[in-house]
C-alpha cells in the first residue's frame, strides 16, 4: 500500500509505537483510536495490527470475506498448549470438521434441552446463600455460572472442584496480560506465570480426562460431553478433540458469562426500577417461585437487560483476525498476513449508530431500529462466531431471572469500573455482593 492508501496512524511513541498505550489501558487506547477513524494502523514493536471499529469492515471480514481469514496469531498462541485439537484454534479442513461437529450441541432446540438441569444449579446455588451474606460479588457469579455450564458440559456436579477450573481461567488471563513483560519474550524463556499456567492448566487437563474416562464407563447422557463422545465413536471425533474442546468451552465459559452476571447486577443496582422489573417479569412467568423449562421464553425483559450488558461490557477486548492472502477492506488494500482488531467497545457504543450510547437502557431492544448488524457482536459474528453463545445466552438468562426472583444483592464497588488488560474484559475493580433474601 503506498501511504496515500493507507489508514491513518494515530501518534504513537518512538520505537514503542502503539503498544505501551495499550498495555496502560486498552479501553481508553481504542475508544481515542476509534474517534480517529473506522480503521487505523497501529504500530507494535516489530509488527502492525490494524484496528477496525466501522461495522461494514467488520462485516467484510468476518462475513463477506471470512475466507480470506484465519484467526489471529495471538489467539492460537494463548491457547497454545491447551486447546491446540478444539474448534477455537483450528483453521482451514480441521476447522471445518471440528466445527461440524459439534454444531448440533449448540443448536437452538439442543441448547433448549440444557434448561432444566441450568434451573437445578441455579437454585441450589441462590438456596445456599444466607441473608445478610457478603461476598466477591465475580467469584460467586462465576462459581454459580460454572457450575452450571460443568454440569451442562460434563454432566457432574463440579462443587469441591470448582477451583480447579477457575485455577486454569485465571492463568490463562494473567498469561495473556498486555502488561507482563514475559508476554513479549522468546517462547523459551521460562517465566512465573508461563510455569502456572503449566501446572494449571495440565491439572484441568487431567480432570477433563477423568470426567471423560467416567462417562465411558457410565450410560451416556444428554450433556455435551456425551454427544461428543457420541461423535468420537463415530470415528468424527478424535478423543483428544473430544477433551481439548471440553477444555476450551469450559475456560471461555468460566470468564465471560461471570463477568456480564457482574456487570448486570451493578448496572441493576444503579437502576433500581429496571430490577423491580425484572422481579415482577420473574414473578408473572415462574409458578411458586421456581422457573421451568417453558418460563424462560417469556423472560423477555432478562434477555433484554443481559443484551444491554453485553453491549455496555463486551466480554473480549476484541476480535483477531489475520489475513490469509492480499485483500481489499472498503477502500483498502492490505497484504497477506495483515493482522486486524475488532473491538467490541467501540462500535457498541457509538453515538452513530445508538442513541444514549453510555446509558444503561433495556428498553432499547424493544425498539427495531435500523443500524448495522455489527454495531452489535459481542460473540463474533460469521461462520468463526463464538460455538457456545446460545448456551451462555440462556445460562445467564436463566441464572439472573433465578437470582433476582429470589433475592436482592446489595453492589458496593471499590471505585470506578476498571478491568485487567487482557483478551477477556475481567473486572479488576473489587465489587461486593450483599443478599438480602425477598
Amino acid at each position: 500500500m503506498s501511504s496515500e492508501e493507507s489508514p491513518h496512524t494515530p501518534n504513537g511513541m518512538p520505537f514503542l509505537g502503539h503498544g505501551l498505550e495499550y498495555a496502560r489501558d486498552p479501553i481508553a487506547a481504542i475508544e481515542k483510536w476509534g474517534e480517529q477513524g473506522d480503521i487505523v494502523r497501529l504500530e507494535y514493536p516489530g509488527q502492525s495490527f490494524y484496528l477496525v471499529t466501522g461495522p461494514s469492515y467488520i462485516q467484510e471480514i468476518l462475513v463477506k470475506k471470512h475466507g480470506s481469514f484465519t484467526i489471529g496469531p495471538a489467539q492460537r498462541e494463548s491457547f497454545e498448549g491447551i486447546t491446540d485439537h478444539a474448534v477455537n484454534t483450528s483453521t482451514g479442513s480441521d476447522w471445518e470438521r471440528r466445527r461440524k461437529a459439534i454444531n448440533p450441541v449448540f443448536t437452538g432446540d439442543t441448547v433448549e434441552t440444557y434448561r432444566g438441569r441450568m434451573i437445578s444449579e441455579i437454585t441450589t446455588s441462590v438456596e445456599a446463600w444466607e441473608d445478610g451474606e457478603t461476598f466477591d460479588l465475580h467469584r460467586e457469579m462465576r462459581l454459580v455460572t460454572m457450575r452450571m455450564l460443568a454440569d451442562t458440559l460434563l454432566g457432574i456436579d463440579v462443587r469441591g472442584d470448582e477451583d480447579v477450573i477457575i485455577a486454569a481461567s485465571d492463568s490463562l488471563i494473567d498469561r495473556a496480560n498486555f502488561r507482563r513483560i514475559g508476554r513479549y519474550l522468546p517462547d523459551w524463556v521460562p517465566t512465573p506465570t508461563d510455569r502456572r499456567f503449566e501446572r494449571k492448566v495440565r491439572a484441568l487437563d487431567e480432570y477433563v480426562a477423568e470426567c471423560i474416562a467416567h462417562q465411558r464407563r457410565t450410560e451416556y447422557g444428554d450433556d455435551v460431553c456425551s454427544v461428543l463422545l457420541e461423535a468420537s465413536d463415530r470415528g468424527v471425533l478424535s478423543e483428544r478433540e473430544v477433551k481439548h474442546n471440553l477444555v476450551g468451552l469450559l475456560l471461555a465459559g468460566t470468564s465471560s458469562p461471570g463477568g456480564t452476571l457482574t456487570h448486570a447486577w451493578r448496572l441493576l443496582a444503579a437502576h433500581p426500577s429496571v430490577r423491580r422489573s425484572l422481579v415482577a417479569e420473574f414473578e408473572s412467568v415462574a409458578s411458586e417461585g421456581r422457573l421451568s423449562a417453558a418460563d424462560v421464553d417469556e423472560l423477555t425483559l432478562t434477555r433484554n437487560v443481559l443484551s444491554e450488558t453485553l453491549r455496555l461490557y463486551p466480554p473480549t477486548v476484541g476480535v483477531n483476525r489475520q489475513a490469509t492472502e492480499p485483500v481489499t477492506i472498503g477502500e483498502y488494500d492490505f497484504p497477506e498476513r495483515a493482522q486486524f482488531i475488532m473491538p467490541q467497545w467501540v462500535p457498541q457504543r457509538d453515538d452513530r449508530f445508538w442513541s444514549d450510547p453510555e446509558s444503561f437502557d433495556p428498553s432499547r431492544w424493544e425498539r427495531d431500529v435500523d443500524r448495522p448488524q455489527f454495531a452489535y457482536f459481542p460473540f463474533s459474528g460469521g461462520p468463526r462466531f463464538c460455538p457456545g453463545k446460545k448456551v451462555a445466552r440462556e445460562e445467564m438468562t436463566i441464572a439472573l431471572a433465578q437470582m433476582v426472583g429470589h433475592v436482592d444483592l446489595e453492589v458496593d464497588v471499590d471505585g470506578a469500573v476498571e478491568f485487567t488488560p487482557s483478551m477477556t474484559l475481567r473486572p479488576k475493580t473489587e465489587h461486593r455482593g450483599t443478599v438480602r433474601r425477598r
